[in-house]
C-alpha cells in the first residue's frame, strides 16, 4: 500500500525500540470530529459515494503518510486513530481492512506502554479502543468493502 514499506515491517519489533514516542492519539480523534463531525460536513459525508469517502480517507492520511506508511513509532495508534474512524465512516477501502488488521492485531499494547509511557489519558483511550476496532474490523462484511485507496500519490500536494 506504501512504497518501500510492508506489512511486516511496520508490525516488526522495531516498532517498540525507538528512544520515544510523542503519542497524539487524542490529537488525532479531536483532529478527525473538527474535521468531519459537525452538520454539514456530515450532510456532506451522508450523501458521498464510495469513491468520495475513499478520496476524503486518502486525504487524512497523506498529510502524514509517512507516520502511517515507515516504520516509526506512531503506526500503531495511527492505524488505530485512523481504523476507528473509517468504522464510524462505516467505510472501509479493501486495501485499508488488510493493513488496519495486520498492524492492529499485532499491536502489543501493554508493551508499547512500558517502551513509551504514554500519557494515562493517551494510554487509556487506546486501551478501550483497541478492542473495540479490531471486533469492528473483524466483523466488516467483505462484500461492504470499498475499492481500494489510492496507493501510487503518496505525498501528493495540491
Amino acid at each position: 500500500m506504501f512504497p518501500n514499506a510492508s506489512i511486516e515491517e511496520l508490525t516488526s519489533e522495531e516498532v517498540y525500540a525507538y528512544v520515544d514516542c510523542k503519542s497524539v492519539y487524542l490529537a488525532l480523534l479531536q483532529y478527525y470530529s473538527d474535521l468531519y463531525d459537525y452538520p454539514r460536513a456530515k450532510a456532506v459525508l451522508a450523501e458521498a459515494d464510495a469513491d468520495m469517502l475513499n478520496d476524503h480517507l486518502w486525504w487524512i492520511m497523506n498529510e502524514a503518510w509517512k507516520e502511517y506508511g515507515t516504520l516509526n513509532p506512531a503506526v500503531p495508534y495511527r492505524w488505530l486513530a485512523i481504523a476507528k474512524h473509517a468504522l464510524h465512516w462505516n467505510h472501509m477501502p479493501s486495501n485499508f481492512h488488510r493493513w488496519a488488521m495486520a498492524i492492529l492485531e499485532k499491536f502489543d499494547l501493554e508493551r508499547y506502554q512500558a517502551a513509551y509511557h504514554l500519557p494515562e489519558a493517551e494510554y487509556a483511550a487506546m486501551k478501550q479502543d483497541l478492542p473495540i476496532v479490531l471486533e469492528g474490523l473483524r466483523q466488516f462484511p467483505p462484500e461492504k468493502f470499498a475499492p481500494p485507496l489510492d496507493e501510487e500519490n503518496w505525498g501528493l500536494t495540491d
